[in-house]
């Protein structure tokens, strides 16, 4: 995977994206404690692609970091997003490995395959009719296939949204389906919220994760000392920090929800 390279002809969203992948995937002097959290990140998705090559789609891929990474694996990658401009820059960065971009809209657009492992990362907040999103992702999904969720945490102590419960008739909110970006934020899941849906829509061994606690997001003004402390201590304190059962769910930044399809009986 190449470095993005800035081009004066950018949109300002482009333009946006280059200014984050920079800071999360390329420069940590920009901002050390987002590289430190996007990293992260990347670790925690990787970890479900590890064994023999899988075919994996990663809808909501935006520059296409993660969705590269695999294909650089060995994977077999379908990258999804709404924004051509945003494949267009992925696209940029491409060096090898099998991987497809397309622009579609996941909620009413037929995606191509059959998958292994699909991620929907940071997407779930930004829809108010969530049910369709992992009912169509669950048809993607081969028998014992995988979908990872992940999305800010509702039970966060930092948190001042309402729950998706909270806003009551989803039919009251369509307008803001697809608001851009953390900044279109109006409410966020908590895990009950989440697992509810996952077992509506058809799935089993549903999991849940919490993770990037404050040592990890910078939250809490910890910001100050991602630039002296070893990332390797924080990521320690973090872990122990998402030990402790009660704590966890309420200083993780993150929420992580799993699921399989099921495999239908002959």
């Amino acid at each position: 995977m190449k470095p993005p390279v800035f081009d004066p002809g950018f949109v300002e969203e482009v333009a946006a994206l280059y200014r984050h992948d920079m800071q999360e995937m390329w420069d940590p002097k920009l901002c050390r404690h987002i590289w430190n959290q996007y990293h992260n990140q990347l670790d925690i998705y990787l970890g479900f692609a590890w064994g023999s090559p899988m075919r994996i789609l990663d809808v909501g891929c935006a520059q296409g970091t993660l969705a590269l990474l695999l294909a650089e694996r060995g994977h077999r990658v379908t990258a999804v997003d709404i924004r051509p401009q945003f494949l267009e820059y992925a696209k940029s960065r491409y060096t090898h490995g099998d991987i497809q971009f397309l622009a579609a809209n996941v909620l009413e657009d037929d995606l191509p395959g059959e998958y292994d492992l699909i991620f929907a990362n940071q997407i779930i907040e930004h829809l108010v009719f969530p049910e369709l999103l992992l009912t169509r992702l669950r048809a993607l999904l081969v028998p014992g296939g995988r979908l990872v969720t992940t999305t800010p945490n509702g039970s966060y102590i930092k948190n001042k949204l309402p729950s998706y419960a909270d806003l009551g008739d989803p039919d009251d909110w369509k307008d803001r389906q697809f608001t851009a970006d953390g900044d279109g934020h109006f409410f966020a899941y908590r895990d009950v919220e989440l697992r509810r849906i996952y077992e509506a829509t058809g799935f089993s061994r549903i999991e849940i994760r919490y993770f990037e606690t404050p040592f990890i997001s910078g939250h809490m003004k910890v910001r100050h000392v991602h630039g002296f402390v070893p990332v390797g201590a924080l990521r320690f304190f973090d872990r122990l920090a998402l030990r402790v059962p009660g704590l966890r769910q309420r200083v993780s930044h993150q929420l992580l929800v799993t699921g399989t399809r099921s495999v239908e009986p002959a």
